[in-house]
């Protein structure tokens, strides 16, 4: 059952991170809103404007029988408004009409993908990273004070579709896989707190990057501040690590010279008996790279602690 109050939360902390932004809306493929939160001082009128402006989008949705995640920008005299498809539903900006409406459209992703888990009956954290001054970038939370360190992180998770990203970052964070698989919109975060003494935290941002390569202005708006990257492949798909290469080569062109970690993970071991073969590729490009090579299984777990230790030392 949808929880309106956590959409209603999360849709009111999204506003608080981006004041330049007048509303916010949730709207199903009927034309009913879902769930809606303004600033103060909105005009609730231009509401009707705004939904005469979408119904003829949903209109053109409704033709189409498969899922979609297109997006668009509508400019008006009285606002300027950008939305993106959820499958089932529209999650919608709305600015006023001079406004760089643009530059918070790959932050927004991160606010769309946790509409659609509320949407589809999941529980996701409401919780969202702060942007920094410029609207281009995730800002860094302050180190702490002597007595309390923080050491903050920021981690990319990437790979093709269905390699199991989602499963593993849920492995990870919640102990359990992903049970039913849904595409991710653009990219998911996750917040990660560890104590590593009483006056030392390791604090990381997690961000597992869709593997639909439309979704790249999202990619792009979070690889400048990386700290370390995952590359994740399917053993049972072996085109996916054949994509890998392209995945890396992305990266490497938007972090440029910035020296980080790069990792090669094998997933969904448990699946294959013998995987030599693939193994010695995988193994091939990781050295090609600099790359570790991590095997592991986000169903079982296995190997899944190993490969965040191995991160986790080298930020220590």
């Amino acid at each position: 059952m949808l929880q309106i109050n956590i959409l209603d939360q999360l849709l009111e902390n999204f506003l608080s991170k981006v004041p330049e932004l007048s509303a916010v809306l949730v709207v199903d493929l009927d034309g009913l809103i879902i769930a809606q939160k303004s600033v103060k001082g909105f005009d609730e009128e231009i509401i009707g404007a705004i939904m005469s402006i979408l119904e003829q989008t949903i209109s053109k949705i409704k033709r189409f029988a498969e899922t979609s995640y297109g997006s668009g920008t509508f400019d008006t005299n009285e606002f300027r408004l950008f939305y993106l498809e959820l499958g089932g539903a529209l999650f919608v900006l709305v600015a006023d009409p001079y406004s760089d409406i643009e530059k918070f459209i790959p932050y927004s992703y991160l606010v769309a993908e946790k509409v659609s888990l509320l949407l589809n009956n999941r529980d996701p954290s409401i919780s969202l990273p702060e942007l920094n001054k410029a609207g281009h970038g995730i800002k860094k939370p302050k180190n702490g004070s002597l007595d309390n360190k923080v050491i903050f992180n920021q981690i990319l998770l990437i790979g093709s579709r269905k390699v199991g990203k989602s499963s593993l970052l849920s492995m990870y964070i919640k102990g359990e896989p992903v049970e039913n698989y849904k595409p991710t919109i653009g990219a998911s975060f996750i917040e990660k707190d560890l104590k590593l003494t009483n006056r030392i935290k390791l604090k990381f941002y997690i961000f597992d990057l869709s593997g639909i390569k439309a979704f790249a202005k999202v990619r792009r708006f979070l690889y400048p501040q990386t700290d370390a990257v995952i590359f994740l492949f399917d053993y049972t798909n072996e085109e996916s690590l054949t994509q890998v290469t392209e995945w890396i080569e992305e990266a490497r062109h938007f972090i440029k010279e910035k020296d980080i970690p790069y990792v090669l993970a094998g997933n969904k071991i448990d699946l294959v008996e013998d995987r030599a073969s693939l193994r010695g590729e995988a193994q091939k490009l990781a050295d090609q790279y600099n790359c570790a090579f991590f095997e592991i299984s986000a169903l079982t777990g296995q190997g899944v602690d190993e490969l965040f230790t191995h991160l986790i030392s080298g930020f220590m």
